[in-house]
């Protein structure tokens, strides 16, 4: 495992580090923050867009990489009407998107940190087992030139919406369910053009509007179980985070990113200290040497909230989740390579970020931390303040 640094970004490594790398991929995020911790003259998006590019550049440097590595990148924005201009920043760096273009995912979200409107997480390999997935006839989403880039057995999709098909007006469940049925549709068309099916999803991101209308939720909820039982035994649901964000564009209330497999041999992992949610999602899914793990928030074996109105308690017990079911695979939290801590907009950055902190010092061997970001959202489960989800390179580990 490889944990990189360099002088010339901003360190983060008392919370974050710019970029791990382990087996064939590397997580790295960045903003546009200098070594000094300022964005300089970047204030607009563009100027943003592409410091940002610069400093993933520079950290994929530290391990031989290059921006054509790049196979997975979510732009995070505060306003998400800079889409197209950064749209047109991507297109710059990524010229021949036949070749290198990542799978792309545009989220407008509440808050950043430092001050800053673009942060990109990215997903980087260099094995030449690669390949674009692109579908004909079926429509790509705000800032995508591919419907996804598959890296040997890994296929990772593009971000996926519903952004040209018609709503139920102005009744919000009947809009939501059309929605996530449009979605899967087009899940499993790209899905169909590798030869793989609904069921070979294994990790399924979900970013909704209005997550705080229970119509929006139950929407959600029923309209994926009902698609995804068809695929699934109810204990074998795909890890999942759903979140809700600010804005996806107009008329979209959901855009979802998945992760699938063609390797057979994928488990499914949990542990008697977490809760079980049959039909809605596991706690994690191992892949080869990956454990992908679900966004862990605060609610307890009984269903209900641990620490109601306590951020501290709420990011200890998110925090002690991964860690439960981590070991439950046979690891570490060493072992932890990437987490994103999805943090209520409102809440203290600070002291999530220090709880966060001293959880890791207290839980593990290394000094060393995962790659991460923190990004504020508009919401989450009932009553959760903090939700934070992670992936772990378990290597020889059995």
């Amino acid at each position: 495992m490889d944990r990189i640094s360099s002088p010339r970004l901003f360190d983060e490594s008392p919370i974050f580090l710019p970029a791990v790398r382990a087996g064939v991929l590397t997580f790295v995020a960045q903003d546009a923050r200098g070594p000094d911790g300022a964005t300089g003259t970047a204030r607009d998006a563009a100027n943003q867009a592409r410091r940002t590019l610069e400093n993933l550049r520079t950290a994929l440097g530290e391990v031989g990489q290059n921006l054509d590595n790049v196979i997975s990148l979510w732009i995070l924005l505060t306003n998400y009407n800079d889409a197209n201009i950064v749209t047109r920043v991507l297109d710059e760096y990524f010229p021949n998107p036949q070749r290198a273009y990542p799978a792309v995912c545009f989220l407008g979200i509440t808050g950043l940190d430092g001050g800053c409107v673009v942060r990109m997480d990215a997903v980087a390999s260099d094995s030449r087992d690669r390949s674009q997935i692109n579908v004909p006839g079926v429509p790509l989403s705000t800032g995508n030139r591919c419907h996804g880039v598959r890296l040997g057995d890994l296929h990772f999709l593009s971000g996926i919406d519903a952004a040209e098909a018609p709503t139920a007006g102005a009744d919000l469940y009947a809009s939501m369910a059309q929605q996530v049925n449009t979605i899967l549709d087009r899940t499993e068309a790209a899905l169909k053009s590798q030869k793989l099916s609904l069921s070979d999803i294994f990790r399924n991101y979900n970013f909704l509007r209005h997550l705080a209308d229970p119509s929006v939720q139950a929407a959600h909820r029923d309209t994926r179980r009902q698609r995804l039982g068809n695929a699934f035994k109810p204990d074998e649901f795909p890890a999942q985070s759903r979140i809700g964000v600010r804005t996806l564009g107009q008329t979209v209330l959901q855009r979802s990113v998945f992760i699938a497999t063609s390797n057979r041999g994928k488990r499914y992992v949990s542990s008697e200290k977490v809760r079980m949610t049959p039909s809605v999602f596991s706690q994690s899914v191992r892949v080869g040497d990956w454990l992908f793990i679900a966004g862990q928030d605060s609610i307890g074996l009984d269903q209900q909230i641990i620490g109601k109105g306590d951020l501290v308690v709420q990011t200890e017990e998110s925090m002690r989740h991964i860690k439960d079911i981590v070991e439950a695979a046979g690891g570490t939290l060493d072992d932890l390579v990437k987490t994103t801590v999805y943090l209520l907009d409102g809440q203290d950055r600070s002291l999530c970020a220090s709880t966060y902190q001293k959880f890791f010092k207290a839980h593990k061997r290394s000094q060393w931390m995962p790659a991460g970001l923190t990004l504020s959202v508009e919401a989450l489960a009932p009553n959760c303040l903090v939700e934070i989800d992670a992936v772990a390179y378990l290597g020889s580990k059995h």
